[in-house]
């Protein structure tokens, strides 16, 4: 468009020009964002000026958020790809925009998972929408926001696609009830054992509590599968993305497959994505998401703790290699402590049933496994962690036997 037809249109109409103009340069021309966001600043001195611009970046920042739930993105996933990849203020500007655009929907038009995800936006930013960012700024801060919308609106715009795991904004909802599993008798008991195992400084209560609380989840997955068998409370498999946070992501991705695996959910793991998608009933991905967290908890205070005791008697408990293989083997050894747990607690159920449950778990691991390859039909399967410091190695192995999930004597109700 010709600089004289520009000078026809309204101030919405040029800002919007403008900032297309540069988000366009900035595809094929490393763009210093500041310097662009100043330009646009300086296009024009009419009063009504930087309204315009704002006005033009929360509606594209609308189609950008859009477009990313569109391509199966959530708040969350997009909050950490933020973070690890642009500035501080590109990430908050992102989260301002996302908060925007979520607010248009009513509580009803969400599902549970979106409502959660949209409570942690807002408490992570104080506005909904660049327009309200911007609204008694200065030249100087708007610069400053302008030049972090437009790094957050160039990232945004380029994510690739992924499976979508949840039913869109403002779309008619199959209710996933997730607030409902929080509040459960079953799960209130689950979060506060496992609440007590992060708190306690004694290995042995840590023991017994997460004992415990694998004991009751498991037997939760039971019953779930025997009333479905039933046909009472049959579902689908479902999906939950969980974010993997630096650093370590790697063996932090291989403790949730292996509390996963023994739960009865596939996990797919994607690094550049920075998360781990679960696949598995419902319930069953409540379950692994509250362990993998507890067990994170646990098992870096454990590490803490060597590290502690092995400086001082002149280990090398404080680089990279030794937490990376203390967190691997941690993982490794957790999930067959898992595995056997889960293990004993079918047999008793068995034995006190008189149900043979072989069959029963059976499919519905089918059923999982169908769901993960019609969610990702080109899956590979990366390899594991090195285990590269034999310290760290046998450290983590000793703080997982630490944390065996074999309750040794019951707990007393408080």
């Amino acid at each position: 468009m010709e600089q004289d037809e520009l000078g026809g249109l309204p101030p919405e109409g040029r800002a919007r020009h403008a900032v297309l103009g540069v988000l366009q340069r900035a595809r094929s021309v490393r763009t210093d964002w500041v310097d662009a966001a100043s330009a646009l600043e300086g296009a024009s001195d009419e009063p009504g000026w930087p309204a315009a611009l704002a006005r033009v970046f929360d509606e594209l920042g609308d189609d950008a958020v859009l477009r990313s739930w569109e391509w199966g993105w959530m708040p969350r996933e997009v909050t950490s790809a933020l973070r690890k990849s642009l500035t501080p203020e590109a990430a908050r500007a992102g989260a301002v925009m996302m908060r925007g655009q979520l607010r248009r929907y009513s509580e009803s038009q969400l599902s549970d998972r979106w409502n959660v995800h949209r409570e942690e936006l807002a408490a992570a930013v104080q506005f909904a929408g660049v327009a309200e960012a911007a609204a008694g700024e200065g030249r100087w801060d708007r610069i400053v926001l302008w030049a972090a919308v437009l790094e957050a609106l160039e990232f945004i715009g380029a994510l690739p696609k992924i499976p979508r795991v949840e039913p869109l904004p403002g779309t008619p909802l199959i209710a996933h009830a997730l607030g409902v599993a929080e509040s459960s008798r079953e799960y209130q008991k689950i979060r506060a054992l496992l609440a007590k195992a992060e708190s306690t400084d004694s290995d042995a209560e840590a023991e017994a509590f997460t004992a415990k609380a694998q004991e009751l989840i498991a037997r939760h997955s039971i019953n779930e599968a025997l009333l479905a068998e039933s046909g009472e409370a049959k579902r689908e498999p479902e999906a939950l993305r969980v974010v993997v946070e630096r650093p370590y992501e790697q063996p932090k991705s291989e403790l949730i497959a292996q509390i996963a695996d023994a739960n009865h959910c596939r996990s797919v793991y994607w690094p550049d994505g920075g998360f781990t998608t679960l696949i598995g009933d419902r319930a069953d991905l409540r379950s692994v998401e509250l362990l993998y967290h507890s067990l994170l908890v646990q098992a870096t205070s454990a590490m803490s703790r060597v590290g502690s005791a092995s400086a001082k008697r002149g280990g090398k408990s404080q680089t990279r290699s030794f937490r990376q293989s203390f967190l691997a083997s941690f993982a490794m050894r957790i999930g067959e402590r898992l595995r056997e747990s889960a293990d004993d607690t079918a047999r008793e159920v068995a034995e006190e049933t008189g149900t043979d449950l072989v069959p029963v778990m059976r499919e519905r691991d089918q059923r999982v496994d169908a769901r993960t390859e019609e969610l990702f039909p080109r899956l590979k399967f990366g390899r594991s962690t090195r285990i590269t410091n034999y310290e760290g190695h046998v450290a983590g192995l000793a703080a997982a036997d630490a944390a065996r999930l074999s309750a040794q004597e019951p707990i007393a109700r408080r």
